[in-house]
This record gives structure tokens, C-alpha cells and sequence, in this order.
């Protein structure tokens, strides 16, 4: 296992996540953390994952370019597939799971197969922001539902479940307080890794699948092609936080600049003296002389 001395890298990333669930070998903990998410929203649980894929191995490969959309995709004996996709993009979130999952859907739908026999598509979005500011409920399942009859399903082929992380670590800032609740645990783990030497020994002793995460989990940050490319994301989030706020300072400073103008030239219209307006404005003779 690890030592207290690597480097932590968020589980909750979508190249960390997709590192940590990049094929069979994360199976049991990919069915343990399925059904934990399906017992929360009330839907069936998986018996068996007959494959898993992440973008991850292409990533790795090249880094720096861009790559595949898909985080996790998950394909299941029940003819179900499931889509897993960390977020951080708050901007037409649900759009964007609508066309990619529209898009999947297509995929997965062989030519010759009857409609009644299409595979059922859940993308399940770990959301890294608040999705509804007027609903502050963790998990938001989205359904095709009659307009007049909102509790009524249309169909069940295709279905989205929101999950509003920042929610849930409101709650949840401790091990001891997800204990007993599976659904909490398999968060709190996606959340944090594992805080401590001894958290990941008490956690992976719990069940296979917390095993296999820890096992997946110690890889992953020591996996040198995933420390780059985080660091290189994380410097990139940076910089463009850094563009996005200058961008709003200068901004605010031109739209200040341009409403002393409109004010001084309102002002000039109606008589009053040049060195009043300068005063109020705090705009110099000449330019209020040339407006």
C-alpha cells in the first residue's frame, strides 16, 4: 500500500476516475459503487459488469492533446450500459449529458435489434458543483415523463442521475460520519481517497470492492503519466481562472470608465460647469471638454 508521503491526487478528477476504473480489474469495485448509486435512486441492482472502459489508456498516451469524451463506460449482463462522468462544467450540464448520452444510445443500439430490446442507458454525472441553486437535494435523477403527468414515465430506456458532490461534503467531512451507509461511504471515497494510511486499511477491510479501490487507488498516484497529466490540468484550470478574472477586472473598469462618461455628458448637456463635472466624475477637463 501507500505511504503518507505521496503525493494525494482527487478521485473526484476525471483523469484520476477514469484512471482508477480503466478495466475488469476495477470490476468489483465498479459493481459495488453501481449499486450503491441504483439502491440510492430505487433501480435494480447489477449482478455482473461484462465490461469496463475508460479513456484513460488513450490519454495516457498522449499527453497534452485532446482526448475522448467518455470517462467510464460500463456494459452489464442486464443490457444495461452505464456512462460515469465526473464534472466540473456547470454550462449547459444537462444539454451536454442529452446529446453524449443521445450519442451513446446510437452506439449501443445494433442494426437489426427491435426497439422493445434496446439497451438502457444511465449517465450518472458526479457533479463538482451545485447544479440547482432552488434544489439542494444530493442526487437528481432526470426522466422522460408526460407533461401532464410528471410521475409517469415514458420510457425507461434513458435516464440521467445528477449527483451534487459539494452537497453531499456539506454533510459528510469525516469517515466516522458515512459509516453504516454504503451510498455515503462509496462518495466519501470518490471525494477524498484516502486521508490517511490507517483510513485506507479500515475502508479496504470493509468489502472487495473497497479493497480493489484502495489497491486501484495506491497505482494511480503513483502512476507517473497521471501525476503529469494532473498537474498539467490543475496548471491549466489555474491559468484559465487567472485569464477569466482579469478578464472581469478590466471589464469592470471599462464599464465603469464608460458610465463616468455617460454621466459627465449627461451632465454637459444640461449646463453644468466643466470643473463640477470634473470634480464629481473624477474625469480630467479635457476629456469632458471632448466628449
Amino acid at each position: 500500500m501507500s505511504n503518507d508521503n505521496v503525493q494525494r491526487l482527487s478521485p473526484l478528477n476525471n483523469l484520476v476516475f477514469a484512471s482508477l476504473f480503466q478495466d475488469m480489474e476495477s470490476a468489483p469495485a465498479m459493481l459495488e459503487l453501481l449499486n450503491a448509486i441504483l439502491g440510492a435512486v430505487n433501480e435494480e441492482p447489477v449482478e455482473e459488469i461484462l465490461s469496463i472502459r475508460s479513456e484513460y489508456p488513450l490519454i495516457a498516451k498522449s499527453i497534452g492533446s485532446k482526448y475522448g469524451r467518455v470517462d467510464v463506460l460500463v456494459r452489464t449482463e442486464s443490457k444495461r450500459v452505464f456512462d460515469i462522468e465526473v464534472q466540473i462544467d456547470r454550462d449547459a450540464m444537462n444539454n451536454r449529458s442529452f446529446f453524449y448520452g443521445g450519442r451513446l444510445m446510437a452506439d449501443e443500439f445494433k442494426e437489426g435489434v427491435p426497439y422493445g430490446e434496446m439497451p438502457k442507458l444511465r449517465v450518472i454525472n458526479l457533479l463538482d458543483f451545485v447544479m440547482r441553486d432552488d434544489n439542494r437535494e444530493l442526487v437528481q435523477p432526470i426522466i422522460f415523463a408526460y407533461e401532464k403527468e410528471p410521475m409517469r414515465e415514458a420510457t425507461d430506456v434513458f435516464k440521467i442521475f445528477n449527483i451534487q458532490m459539494p452537497v453531499f461534503r456539506k454533510e459528510h467531512k469525516t469517515l466516522d460520519s458515512v459509516k453504516g451507509n454504503t451510498f455515503y461511504t462509496w462518495l466519501y471515497l470518490l471525494d477524498r481517497g484516502y486521508e490517511s494510511e490507517a483510513e485506507m486499511e479500515t475502508m479496504a477491510a470493509i468489502s472487495d470492492g473497497m479493497r480493489t479501490f484502495a489497491q486501484r487507488y495506491n497505482i494511480a498516484i503513483n502512476d507517473p503519466d497521471l501525476k503529469a497529466l494532473y498537474r498539467m490540468e490543475q496548471d491549466a484550470l489555474h491559468e484559465e481562472a487567472s485569464r477569466l478574472w482579469s478578464a472581469e477586472i478590466r471589464g469592470e473598469k471599462r464599464g465603469a470608465e464608460a458610465e463616468k462618461r455617460r454621466n459627465a455628458k449627461s451632465m454637459k448637456i444640461k449646463g453644468y460647469p466643466v470643473a463640477d463635472i470634473a470634480e464629481i466624475t473624477g474625469l480630467s477637463t479635457s476629456e469632458i471638454i471632448n466628449l
